[in-house]
């Protein structure tokens, strides 16, 4: 009887913890964030960052932090759908190092993007259209200037290049981590960014310069022959690629943890380059010195070959003389 009740007792004890446990596993919003999550880490093996493990779970918990404190959001599954399918664009994009002042650059990013995208207004579906119009709109007015700068280029060629570029702009709208595809942006914020491109013609006289461009300015000279398919469609490419700086330039403020992490980056790449420069200019000096002591060590060095070999000299020249001596003496 003893037996049973302690039994009994030890089955309503496990079912009390299975229950507390099975009900912090089902903490609404927990399973979608570990899935979340999981993509992430999935997306890090596939092209794996030379970073220890103590950053990467550090990058992965920055992620999970700005998620998690934002669980009250609307559109709450939505957003972290967009997190999962547009973390791998972002991922292929960062230029991963050891160096840990860019790791801390790239993760207060991610932070900001995640951050940005939970906490944000959740943009209505006219909204989305209006943006891919205005990026349309953009990049059109883009070819047809860079056509005009550029006659002797395919327009083909252009219009492919400029296609490839908004196919790869629709889909980072549609999945809108990064905050430039989140919103539409004001009237006066294209025309600053088409204001700037006109801005960066002589930029793009240097890229064609670059891609094996005569020195006569294109836009003079209309009856110039095209360079082959691949000039041309990297000419495009290398052009319009300066549009995404462009458009980044009217995003919303960037927060200060980020622009600390960037400062903080730029004051390493300062100090590496004034440490290579000191180590230069002692290099130059070394060799200065050295090449003004080597005209004086060769100088000491023959003047004591000099000295040593003058008694040998003088011994000779006496045995010589006694010689000449004992044959007139002998003459006589």
């Amino acid at each position: 009887m003893l037996y049973k009740k302690y039994f009994l007792g030890c089955v309503l004890i496990a079912s009390l913890i299975s229950t507390t446990f099975a009900e912090k596993i089902d903490t609404p919003g927990s399973a979608p964030i570990e899935q979340t999550l999981e993509a992430v880490r999935n997306c890090m093996v596939r092209s794996p960052a030379p970073w220890p493990d103590e950053w990467k779970r550090e990058y992965i918990e920055t992620i999970r932090n700005a998620v998690e404190s934002h669980q009250d959001a609307t559109h709450y599954d939505e957003r972290l759908e967009i997190l999962r399918e547009g973390f791998a664009s972002c991922w292929e994009g960062l230029k991963r190092s050891k160096d840990r002042h860019r790791f801390e650059v790239y993760r207060c990013r991610m932070r900001w993007y995640v951050e940005h995208l939970m906490g944000t207004e959740f943009p209505t579906d006219q909204e989305r259209q209006r943006l891919c119009d205005q990026y349309t709109d953009i990049w059109n007015y883009a070819t047809n200037s860079l056509l005009v700068q550029f006659p002797f280029l395919d327009p083909n060629t252009v219009q492919k290049a400029k296609h490839e570029d908004l196919n790869v702009c629709y889909q980072k709208i549609n999945a809108p981590l990064m905050p430039v595809y989140m919103y539409p942006m004001s009237e006066k914020q294209v025309a600053k960014i088409k204001k700037r491109w006109d801005k960066l013609r002589y930029a793009r006289v240097d890229l064609f310069s670059r891609f094996g461009g005569s020195e006569i300015t294109p836009s003079e000279n209309g009856k110039m022959p095209s360079f082959n398919a691949e000039h041309d469609y990297q000419l495009t490419k290398e052009s319009l690629s300066q549009l995404l700086g462009l458009v980044w330039m009217v995003v919303p403020q960037r927060p200060d943890y980020y622009l600390n992490a960037i400062e903080n980056q730029n004051e390493m790449l300062k100090r590496r380059v004034q440490i290579r420069h000191q180590a230069h200019s002692n290099q130059q000096h070394f060799e200065k010195t050295r090449s003004r002591q080597l005209p004086q060590t060769e100088h000491i060095s023959f003047l004591l070959t000099a000295l040593l070999e003058t008694p040998h000299h003088l011994e000779r020249g006496s045995k010589h003389h006694h010689a000449e001596e004992n044959l007139i003496e002998t003459t006589e």
